[in-house]
């Protein structure tokens, strides 16, 4: 069971035992945690602690008999585990705002409904589905975060980052600052050397205005996102992504373009980690994905064509780009370019490590247009097959990733031509309306 599966479990046990005197250590058996692991994770998936909601739940009961004329104020204090009757009235006031005989008296309304976690919290999916993948399901949007970030990069990065987290976590009593914190790791596939080093990085949550101080710490922001979650151990972590893949091949979804999570245990992953036994450490594998859209991408043919360009390069790529733009949209609106007919592609030099920035932008041009400048040139851009996937600025970067998650997982052969953008523009004027990805293929 993921986390929280666990702890409905829980929940549900202790509806099931609201009358008697509750043992949190079997409720926290019950969800197959320590005590002080159930504390903080009910905490963080629940919203209150353990006590206040079986406090809430009963003080939710007794509102319902007391609306019913069913028992006198000591009778309900009795019946829901309060020690005297002055006991349970300041804690029915605290709860509804009235002492219970003016809340009886004004025939007044109080609810806490019972949690339903998995109802709050994940998406419902295909039974068929469900039931052969039942370890896997989807959590809804979960919440942006932030959280103190801790990167390592050798043989051994997962143990030296948690070592190096661990600390600064200790030195700076993070615990009594967050006390529902969680943990989180991931690779870090660009640092992955031939000599078989590579980048690992943790993280703890944090309050969004915490100060985060110390050497090799650093805050970043998750902005959270769709996710399907599966429970397994750092000893099963290959074998649970190759089950993820499968599950996404029969799904509704495909691969997000948000981070990947491994939200790890914190009594066996964080504060008792022990990489000798990888197969004790518990943790939740979290896949990103969106729901899949079956117009969401296109094969597109793009024929040699006539073009007019321009192409600068610098140390500074924000100013080398804007030089670009300005230069081409005054060109084309100079020269009476209808921007309805004439196709915008811009392409720079991407992810890749350069020793100058470059960004080249080129308009298609009309049958038996001629022109003379000395700074934009014609040429016959080659064009080529490319998948393309329509989206807007902000999540430009995002989209990019996205279709190269899709290429991957899709097992699609990439072409050897150059990748571009078609930006869309009204009057060669911005705020752009689209931008289509041209990814190229074989």
């Amino acid at each position: 069971m993921n986390y929280y599966e666990c702890i409905q479990t829980s929940v549900d046990y202790i509806e099931n035992h609201i009358y008697e005197e509750i043992d949190l250590n079997q409720a926290a058996d019950s969800a197959y945690m320590s005590l002080s692991n159930y504390y903080r994770l009910f905490f963080a998936i629940v919203g209150c602690s353990v006590k206040e909601y079986i406090r809430l739940r009963r003080i939710h009961l007794a509102a319902q008999d007391l609306n019913c004329d069913k028992d006198t104020i000591l009778t309900l204090a009795v019946k829901y585990g309060f020690n005297s009757a002055d006991s349970f009235s300041r804690a029915f006031k605290k709860a509804t705002g009235f002492l219970p005989s003016t809340f009886k008296k004004q025939n007044r309304r109080y609810l806490f409904e019972k949690v339903e976690i998995m109802d709050k919290y994940f998406e419902t999916d295909d039974l068929a589905l469900l039931q052969q993948y039942p370890d896997i399901k989807v959590l809804r949007e979960n919440e942006p975060f932030f959280a103190a970030a801790f990167r390592a990069e050798s043989k051994s990065p997962e143990h030296d980052a948690f070592i190096g987290l661990k600390k600064w976590f200790d030195q700076n009593h993070v615990a009594e600052i967050m006390p529902n914190y969680r943990v989180y790791g991931y690779d870090i596939p660009t640092t992955v050397k031939e000599d078989g080093t590579y980048g690992y990085e943790v993280v703890v949550t944090i309050p969004d205005d915490y100060d985060v101080v110390g050497e090799g710490i650093t805050k970043k922001h998750f902005e959270g996102g769709l996710y399907a979650v599966t429970p397994t151990t750092v000893g099963g972590i290959v074998g649970a992504w190759k089950r993820f893949m499968s599950w996404l091949d029969l799904s509704r979804y495909e691969m997000g373009s948000h981070q990947c999570l491994e939200e790890h245990d914190v009594d066996s992953g964080f504060i008792n980690r022990d990489m000798n036994h990888p197969e004790n450490i518990k943790i939740n594998l979290y896949m990103p994905v969106t729901k899949r859209r079956e117009t969401q991408y296109h094969e597109r043919q793009v024929t040699p064509t006539r073009v007019a360009y321009y192409r600068a390069s610098g140390k500074d790529s924000e100013q080398i780009a804007h030089k670009v733009w300005s230069t081409m949209l005054s060109w084309a609106q100079k020269n009476n370019l209808d921007s309805d007919q004439c196709k915008i592609y811009m392409f720079n030099h991407g992810f890749q490590r350069v020793e100058e920035f470059w960004h080249e932008i080129m308009i298609t041009l009309p049958k038996n247009f001629a022109f003379e400048d000395k700074l934009v040139q014609e040429k016959i851009f080659d064009g080529g097959k490319y998948l393309t996937y329509s989206t807007k600025l902000n999540s430009l970067v995002a989209n990019w990733q996205k279709i190269s998650q899709y290429i991957s997982a899709n097992k699609i052969a990439s072409g050897n031509h150059h990748w571009v953008e078609e930006w869309i523009l009204e009057n060669w004027q911005f705020p752009e309306k689209e931008i289509v990805i041209h990814y190229p293929l074989k």
